[in-house]
């Protein structure tokens, strides 16, 4: 049976920060991506690595997941925009070509709804979405 984006998807990133937001949820870090944002923060904000596990992030499997746990649940990295984006983690670059939204063009378009970037912008090619979907954790 062939895929909905057989001929690939559009997508680029607004930034607009609504899948940072919303509901609760992991975030997770795998130990590289926690140890390569760790650095970062310590070099642009002079942020300890014990300050990092103490202030943003809860333990996760092998490594951690940021803070959530907010009213409105947004990512602790978030304000007015990922404060972190060029060190987020695999998690939030593979959005959204988790395989939740590639299993039918509903799931997609029901995504789609809460996300500006969905179906306008760079054109995926079904082999792009793959390789990002074979690895993505969600």
């Amino acid at each position: 049976m062939p895929k909905f984006w057989e001929n690939g998807l559009k997508f680029t990133c607004q930034r607009c920060g609504r899948c940072c937001c919303g509901e609760p949820g992991i975030v997770f870090f795998n130990p590289r991506e926690f140890d390569a944002l760790a650095a970062h923060l310590k070099k642009t904000r002079g942020i300890s690595r014990e300050e990092l596990i103490r202030d943003y992030m809860r333990p996760w499997k092998d490594s951690y997941t940021a803070r959530d746990d907010f009213p409105d649940g947004h990512c602790i990295f978030f304000d007015h925009g990922c404060t972190v984006y060029e060190f987020r983690p695999s998690q939030c670059r593979d959005f959204p070509f988790w395989r939740c939204n590639l299993s039918d063009r509903k799931e997609w378009e029901e995504t789609a709804q809460m996300c500006p970037g969905m179906n306008q912008g760079k054109h995926w090619t079904a082999e792009e979405i793959s390789a990002i979907a074979s690895k993505a954790r969600l």
